[in-house]
């Protein structure tokens, strides 16, 4: 099993495999809880995730092979709201992604699993980015932040848009909701706002698993609601 680091420590670095070990067995516990239920143990979607239930019930099947770890969620809730900075340097927000499916990760140049699964969710958007889809990478680097987009640049990255949030507090927000345990975190969202999928620690995002998994929620989520 692939390694994961916590945001909150700079030290992590230096005992990376440690923590990694711990947050890993909390991570299969929160994983349990978040597909047999929501993450408060409440319907807490109601109506405005009701669509979202039928997206989960239509791809739970593909969550497999290369993005097996992804927690397709039974019972769908709406994102918190999160602020982060788009490329233009102003603050964006998930509701700018509204009719739009999104695989928000979250990532540092620190956290070595970060690095090795970013190229690949470059390819991702690469492949399957569109109207209806896109890869939102938001970088939480707090120092040294001339490295994520030299880092980005030494990988090649060419269709990731690049956001950032230099205090880590989009982070630390999902982190005190139970859903960002540590880095990488990846959250499957469709276009009305709710959680479909949640996944600690990183995939090979643009194998044929990933992007079966993405484009055809993208697709069920652009159905119009009968």
């Amino acid at each position: 099993m692939t390694d994961q680091t916590d945001a909150s420590s700079s030290p992590a670095r230096r005992r990376f495999s440690t923590i990694a070990a711990a947050a890993l067995v909390v991570a299969a516990g929160a994983g349990f809880l978040y597909v047999n239920g929501t993450r408060s143990g409440k319907n807490g979607g109601g109506l405005a995730c009701a669509a979202a239930r039928e997206i989960s019930q239509q791809v739970s099947g593909l969550a497999k092979g290369e993005v097996a770890a992804m927690a397709i969620a039974g019972e769908p809730e709406p994102m918190p709201k999160v602020v982060f900075t788009g490329p233009d340097g102003q603050p964006k927000t998930l509701e700018d992604f509204k009719g739009k499916t999104v695989l928000l990760n979250l990532w540092a140049t620190w956290c070595v699993p970060c690095r090795s699964e970013m190229a690949a969710l470059d390819r991702l958007q690469a492949k399957a980015g569109s109207d209806k889809f896109e890869v939102v990478t938001v970088n939480v680097d707090t120092s040294r932040l001339e490295r994520p987009k030299a880092f980005l640049g030494e990988i090649g990255a060419k269709s990731l848009a690049y956001y950032s949030d230099p205090k880590a507090e989009i982070f630390f927000q999902l982190k005190q909701t139970g859903q960002a345990l540590g880095l990488p975190t990846t959250f499957l969202i469709d276009g009305s706002g709710c959680q479909v999928g949640l996944m600690q620690g990183p995939a090979n995002w643009d194998s044929a698993e990933g992007q079966t998994l993405v484009v055809r929620t993208a697709e069920f989520s652009a159905r119009p609601t009968p």
